[in-house]
């Protein structure tokens, strides 16, 4: 098992960003048994270390509202999407409309969405 790469002490806020998403899926995985992607339903995602090589069943946490433009949601659950490595990777800094969630985990999850949506405008 890999310690924290030496990578992190350069750049702790990303490691940091590293582990809590990790985490999250954990918490997902663990409520709901198993990972499916909340955009194209793609199922039995496996958590992945940071050194090992991705594939494509990979999960991922996907920023709803970017991280990259909203600062303030980096580390808010209800900005998560359960995503694919490859829907992720589409999506990018985008900003998708919410009825691209096709598979949510939750009843609620885009109630929740639209809620921090709407906060954000």
């Amino acid at each position: 098992m890999c310690g924290i790469p030496s990578w992190a002490k350069r750049n702790p806020e990303k490691w940091e960003q590293i582990v809590f998403n990790k985490n999250y899926l954990k918490g997902v995985e663990r409520s709901h048994g198993v990972l499916q992607c909340e955009y194209c339903g793609k199922p039995n995602l496996i958590i992945c270390e940071w050194y090992e090589n991705k594939n494509d069943n990979v999960a991922t946490v996907d920023h709803f509202l970017p991280s990259s433009k909203f600062k303030e949601l980096k580390k808010n659950p209800n900005n998560f999407v359960v995503s694919c490595d490859s829907c992720n990777n589409k999506k990018s800094d985008d900003i998708w409309e919410i009825v691209s969630i096709k598979y949510p985990i939750t009843e609620n999850k885009l109630q929740i969405l639209t809620e921090l949506n709407y906060v954000k405008d």
